[in-house]
């Protein structure tokens, strides 16, 4: 059976394990030793591994890196958002009568990392791990408006932009003046975009520094949409974002909030 691990790529692995576990760090000659491989192999890994910042050298010993700091950082507050996230989407969805999520930005689109089902029989929604596309889906233009707005160009002529259905926005002119709509507004629709018949909001959710770090969405049948208040639905979308929010990030102003402060 042929087999498809990298042997270097397994070993710079156990070294990043190895170095993580020490308090010290440690040196090439305890690296060398401990993995049971070549001097030259060893150094070789290591030096790729400072240069991409992922560890770094403090005199003859590695330490972890800013890099693989900020990676750390960046899981557990993806798992807190969620955590937070998931209670307030139930709460979203039984208010409004639609399926909510929590999409995260990803290199292809935006990423649904929490599902809740609309509780009406008539139910729309995508499963967590979806890869929404940019151009038609809420949340994938609100990520385009907010982090890649000068790059449509280029992500047309990479093949990002989808054409879903007949409403699609794929040109890069048509997609500037959605994305000028949506930064004025402070949320993105899907208007039939990726599924005839079907609509979706989004607003965006800030961390603690105000960048767009995840999206809140409601995604129904056009049936459904057209029974509720638009008006309505975008301030309890708003307000959902919101909320997510400050429980992630700043979860003192709302137990301040709580006890009347």
């Amino acid at each position: 059976m042929v087999s498809y691990v990298i042997p270097n790529l397994a070993n710079a692995c156990r070294i990043l394990s190895l170095v993580t576990e020490s308090d010290l760090g440690l040196s090439l000659t305890e690296l060398e030793q401990r993995l049971a491989v070549p001097r030259t192999t060893a150094f070789r890994i290591l030096q790729t591994l400072c240069q991409e910042q992922v560890l770094e050298k403090h005199g003859k010993r590695y330490l972890v890196g800013a890099q693989l700091f900020k990676m750390g950082l960046s899981l557990l507050s993806s798992q807190r958002l969620q955590q937070q996230a998931l209670p307030m989407l139930q709460k979203l969805a039984l208010s409004t009568g639609l399926s909510a999520h929590l999409a995260l930005p990803h290199n292809k689109g935006a990423l649904l990392v929490e599902v809740c089902d609309s509780p009406n029989p008539l139910r729309l929604a995508a499963r967590p791990g979806t890869i929404a596309d940019f151009n038609c889906s809420a949340a994938g233009k609100l990520f385009l408006a907010f982090h890649h707005f000068d790059q449509l160009h280029s992500f047309a002529a990479a093949g990002l932009f989808k054409q879903r259905t007949s409403h699609s926005l794929v040109q890069p002119n048509e997609l500037t003046t959605e994305l000028q709509r949506i930064l004025a507004r402070g949320y993105a629709s899907d208007e039939m975009e990726y599924h005839d018949d079907v609509r979706c909001l989004a607003a965006p959710v800030r961390n603690s520094q105000g960048a767009v770090v995840a999206a809140v969405g409601i995604t129904g049948p056009l049936a459904l949409f057209a029974g509720k208040i638009h008006t309505d639905l975008i301030a309890s979308v708003k307000q959902t974002a919101i909320d997510i929010a400050l429980s992630t990030y700043r979860p003192q102003l709302v137990a301040n909030s709580a006890r009347g402060q």
